[in-house]
């Protein structure tokens, strides 16, 4: 899966504005095995004040899964000089160390660690979104009634094209603490009784909380205010399921009324135009959200 947009984080205080793009989500095992995810591809952040940018590798796992959830890269000043190395792991941590260091390292440890910018790397193109035609041709061929009468196995004619079924684990061994790093990021612990809420972190389960007298300023059109997921909040499960197709039902009425009077919908919080950043086409914030003078459609 491939999200191609630009996100923009604006610093009003600092005065300047972070643009960059997400890298590809592998989801693996579809067909057959447990599924997991990785991300892969290079994320390149942009700092407009300044000039400088990194350049960030999230690498592929491998078959022997050494590089699961890795992530490395430079920080460049505006002449394209490296500044600075990243290393760690998205889902746990990230250490930031001078060049100099990094080469110094290298040095000593060159067999040991293949750094991003090495010949040895892998391209982003390696990645398993990038599978082989001859793969891809093999499972659009396939039909529902072929998993049913023959194993994975006899669906391909080459082993070495059979689909992966287990989950690599990130090799714990394989870690590198390079002198004079600084630990910038680190993850925070699970919530207690995370696994039993779909793993979700702090934030997450935090998402859908209306705190005291938040609903005096939350947009009536706020997904919080929704009926169903406020049911859902207070663990009524069975009523959020009917408050859910009631829903569903409202908007398939409210789209088909609107076909059939020709309405076209205009959004009220962004405006069309190019991006000032990127000079592309773009959806940008018009900040009339602020001034709280809500005339919406009453869509609950």
């Amino acid at each position: 899966m491939l999200v191609s947009a630009v996100v923009k984080n604006e610093l009003n205080w600092l005065k300047d504005a972070y643009t960059w793009s997400n890298v590809q989500c592998c989801v693996h095992n579809l067909i057959v095995g447990k599924l997991w995810m990785e991300q892969v591809g290079t994320m390149e952040i942009c700092s407009h004040a300044s000039g400088q940018r990194a350049q960030l590798t999230f690498k592929q796992a491998g078959s022997n899964g050494k590089d699961l959830h890795r992530v490395e890269g430079f920080i460049f000043d505006k002449q394209k000089h490296k500044q600075f190395f990243l290393y760690g792991k998205w889902t746990e941590f990230l250490k930031c160390t001078d060049n100099n260091s990094y080469e110094e390292y290298l040095k000593e440890n060159g067999s040991k660690h293949h750094s991003c910018n090495s010949k040895s790397s892998k391209s982003p193109n390696d990645s398993p979104s990038h599978t082989s035609k001859k793969v891809l041709q093999k499972l659009n061929s396939l039909k529902l009634s072929s998993f049913k009468s023959m194993s994975v196995a006899e669906s391909m004619d080459d082993p070495t094209e059979i689909p992966e079924v287990s989950v690599p684990r990130s090799d714990s061994a394989y870690s590198i603490d390079i002198p004079n790093s600084t630990l910038i990021w680190k993850v925070n612990p699970r919530p207690q009784h995370s696994s039993d809420y779909y793993q979700f972190t702090e934030f997450a389960m935090s998402l859908n909380e209306l705190e005291t007298d938040m609903e005096k300023t939350l947009c009536p059109t706020d997904s919080r205010l929704r009926p169903d997921i406020r049911k859902l909040e207070q663990g009524d499960i069975d009523g959020a399921a009917i408050e859910k197709t009631r829903l569903e039902e409202k908007q398939r009425a409210a789209n088909k009324n609107m076909k059939t009077k020709k309405i076209e919908w205009k959004p009220r919080w962004f405006d069309q135009g190019i991006n000032p950043y990127n000079k592309q086409e773009d959806w940008i914030f018009n900040g009339k959200y602020w001034g709280r003078q809500y005339t919406d459609p009453e869509i609950f």
